[in-house]
């Protein structure tokens, strides 16, 4: 090939198209070839075949999710992210002609589909919904009659324009700032590296095995219980079982322990591990993380980076591991000084690869205060409220609310007291204003305050609207 192809997922029209042109403007391409592959997999075997040297595709859209399409194609191609976009996503709603005054259905991608559902429901409710492999395809269609004459389709404005067919409506999308994250990729073509997980309980089994399915890593293990690594090991969950050596030669080390044992283990290791190597911890806790083991791993060589992914079940251990249990979730990610030029892109790809759905970048007291209010606040609640003497005869009584507060109260006491401690700074100001508030409802009722305690539940329930007014796209219900 004399100029490099870039295939994209889609054909001429549609929302790939236009991220590849702009990929391309990225990569400082003078002279390339665009491919319409229709397809995510059309895309991979298009790469895996040396068609393409490039490729574009839809990755993830902040009000439907990740593209299940894109990330089943990627399952098994060893590939590297080399950029990526998000493009504001408008979705207009064309007809063959003007003629056409009331449609039966209406044809599009599943993505679209998803990005306008509330509209459609509202707008078309009852009305065919055909999915189809892009929605500049459903525009095709319609306009070669491969579809009902008084069927819609949902694409591009210029998708729509192109084909010659009748503008309805415009903007059907249910988010007005409704965007997709589009990703260039090559196919990486490289030795392996090689990644130890140590601590294999529910987090780190299932880092574990989330790094086998979605990577072409070697993957070893290390368990303060041999047994657990021994089990792991004959599961396939990991390619061998880590010692002192393995360890020392590591190209990346994840460590999933209790916070005091992540402190020992990673100033023991961290001399020994070649310059260069990395390191990202999965403390819930990261100040005090970052603070000591920052200046080691700066001394001999190693980039090191916090993270914390928000995930996990009501119960641990190795058993309950599964390599989706990330799926859709956020990781955390704090950068500290030992933190290399282009790591956070680096580990950004590669999480996102094993299924989080969200990658959050700050510093680490900033995680700290969040994660008190967010997570050990919410530890500490329903840790108190099941000590009631009541809880025990709850069946018969309880609804989702009664399961919801007490579902955390099942947590492991010796991590927990260890985080809890860590973090007092952030948390007891949580804790505080809690009690500040339960006072305050206490009171109310004590005293048959009622329009004193209206006021206060009113509160409560338009701060609970300001949030989700401030993050439609993610709603804390």
């Amino acid at each position: 090939m004399n100029e490099p192809r870039i295939g994209y997922q889609g054909i001429p029209g549609s929302n790939s198209e236009y991220a590849a042109v702009r990929f391309a403007g990225q990569l400082g391409l003078d002279s390339y070839e665009l491919i319409p592959l229709v397809t995510s997999k059309g895309v991979v075997d298009a790469l895996r075949n040396g068609v393409v040297r490039y490729g574009v595709m839809a990755s993830q859209n902040i009000v439907a999710g990740s593209v299940e399409e894109s990330r089943l194609a990627l399952e098994n191609l060893s590939y590297k992210v080399l950029s990526s976009m998000w493009v504001s996503v408008h979705h207009c709603l064309f007809v063959k002609d003007a003629s056409v005054a009331e449609l039966s259905g209406i044809a599009s991608h599943i993505q679209a589909f998803l990005q306008c559902k509330n509209t459609l429901q509202e707008l078309y409710p009852g009305k065919e919904l055909r999915e189809m492999e892009d929605t500049s395809i459903a525009a095709q269609y319609l306009a070669e009659g491969n579809l009902p004459p008084d069927f819609g389709v949902l694409c591009r404005k210029n998708a729509g324009e192109m084909f010659g067919l009748h503008l309805l409506k415009e903007n059907l999308e249910d988010d007005s700032k409704n965007m997709t994250q589009f990703i260039l990729i090559e196919q990486q073509k490289q030795i392996p590296k090689t990644v130890v997980v140590a601590g294999l309980g529910l987090i780190g089994g299932s880092m574990a095995k989330a790094l086998k399915k979605h990577t072409g890593y070697k993957v070893y293990g290390w368990n303060r219980t041999q047994s657990v690594a021994e089990t792991a090991l004959a599961d396939g969950a990991i390619d061998g079982i880590a010692d002192d050596a393995i360890i020392a030669s590591c190209d990346i080390l994840i460590p999933v322990l209790y916070p005091e044992s992540t402190l020992s283990f990673l100033k023991k290791h961290i001399p020994s591990m070649k310059e260069g190597a990395m390191v990202v911890d999965l403390v819930g806790v990261k100040t005090r993380i970052c603070n000591e083991i920052e200046p080691v791993a700066v001394e001999h060589g190693i980039r090191f980076t916090g993270g914390h992914p928000m995930a996990g079940l009501s119960k641990a251990g190795y058993s309950r591991s599964f390599a989706d249990l990330f799926r859709g979730t956020s990781m955390i990610l704090v950068p500290t000084d030992a933190t290399a030029d282009g790591d956070l892109e680096y580990l950004t790809d590669l999480f996102l690869s094993l299924g989080f759905g969200r990658i959050k970048v700050c510093d680490r007291k900033t995680h700290d205060r969040m994660i008190a209010h967010t997570s050990q606040l919410a530890h500490v609640v329903s840790n108190s409220y099941v000590k009631s003497p009541v809880s025990q005869d709850y069946v018969g009584y309880a609804g989702g609310s009664y399961k919801d507060m007490t579902r955390i109260a099942c947590l492991n006491e010796k991590v927990w007291r260890e985080l809890f401690i860590w973090n007092k700074d952030a948390l007891l100001p949580e804790i505080e204003n809690l009690l500040h508030e339960i006072n305050k409802i206490y009171d109310a009722i004590k005293s048959e305050d009622y329009d004193g305690l209206e006021t206060i539940l009113r509160a409560g329930r338009e701060a609970k609207e300001l949030i989700d007014m401030a993050n439609p796209s993610m709603p804390s219900d």
